[in-house]
């Protein structure tokens, strides 16, 4: 089947799933009993949804960035290279940021607990191949449906972190605008078609968020905590190993000695691929970046050439 082929199959007036020619509406996800607001579960599960959402965001950020013509620089960079940075900021605006980032700390290990405790006792009450690929969905129904689908919605929240930083007069970078839009699609396709193997990213995830934000609300108090290298260094560990476990999921765990493959329907399938296809350049954009800021000789010397270009 060409590429032509697919898009004419494409039945896009199914908002749950344009691809019925290809996958079946079987294996589409349902309103966990305990959502909130279970009426607005289909919307938020509409395709429609997170692509209207990445392209306003992607149109936005675009223009935002074209209109900031002399870019500054974050305290935490300057303090770490010896530039003098602009200090003034309004105390509303630093209590929100703060806020912002606790709750997405407290938010984050609340996710991680409530999945890593079932996810672990899985292991205890069933055999191993039974909970490595959940079968009949034992994991799913009691906790990665409600906790998977919540962890999706926090993506859109996700959003105020590049507002933030292009309210503080910097530029969204490439990193930063397709971190944000591809980890919403992801978790959509996973969550849409109950591919359960969307643990890794909320487990492995909410983990590193806890940490990560509450190192952004530190330092929004002045506070600078050490080993900003070290998170960066976790963050690139969480997509390397995430890959390695969903190909596993993918090539290796088909032995039908086994009990048979771990995933059979195509919509789960086709969601960990799109996963693994996403941090692949995700992880090069984080290697990149380390390289740039924590490469200090290089780092320091373009940021002070910057800083010349600037006053001149």
């Amino acid at each position: 089947m060409g590429f032509a082929g697919f898009l004419v199959g494409l039945n896009v007036a199914n908002s749950r799933n344009p691809f019925t020619n290809y996958i079946s509406n079987s294996e589409l996800s349902t309103a966990p009993p305990s959502v909130l607001f279970p009426d607005h579960y289909d919307i938020m599960m509409s395709w429609k949804t997170p692509i209207s959402a990445v392209l306003i965001y992607t149109f936005v950020v675009k223009s935002w960035n074209a209109t900031i013509k002399s870019e500054k620089i974050s305290r935490v960079v300057a303090k770490s290279s010896g530039v003098k940075a602009e200090t003034k900021t309004n105390p509303l605006f630093t209590a929100f940021i703060f806020l912002h980032n606790i709750t997405l700390c407290l938010y984050s290990a609340w996710t991680f607990l409530n999945t890593i405790i079932p996810f672990y006792r899985s292991f205890q009450t069933l055999p191993f191949w039974d909970a490595f690929c959940d079968r009949n969905h034992v994991f799913w129904d009691s906790t990665l449906g409600l906790t998977g689908y919540y962890f999706y919605l926090s993506k859109y929240y996700e959003f105020i972190d590049t507002l933030i930083i292009l309210l503080k007069g910097r530029k969204s970078s490439t990193l930063q605008t397709y971190h944000h839009a591809g980890a919403i699609l992801t978790m959509y396709l996973a969550i849409n078609y109950k591919s359960s193997v969307i643990w890794v990213f909320v487990i492995f995830n909410s983990f590193v968020h806890t940490i990560m934000y509450f190192y952004y609300a530190m330092t929004t108090i002045g506070i600078t905590p050490p080993g900003k290298q070290y998170l960066t260094r976790l963050q690139i560990t969480q997509f390397l190993s995430g890959m390695v476990i969903g190909l596993y999921y993918l090539l290796f765990s088909n032995d039908h000695a086994r009990g048979g493959e771990c995933f059979v329907g195509p919509g789960a399938r086709a969601a960990i691929w799109a996963t693994i296809a996403y941090a692949m350049p995700l992880t090069w954009l984080f290697f990149n970046f380390a390289r740039k800021v924590y490469g200090r000789k290089t780092a320091v010397k373009e940021i002070k050439v910057d800083e010349k270009e600037r006053r001149d």
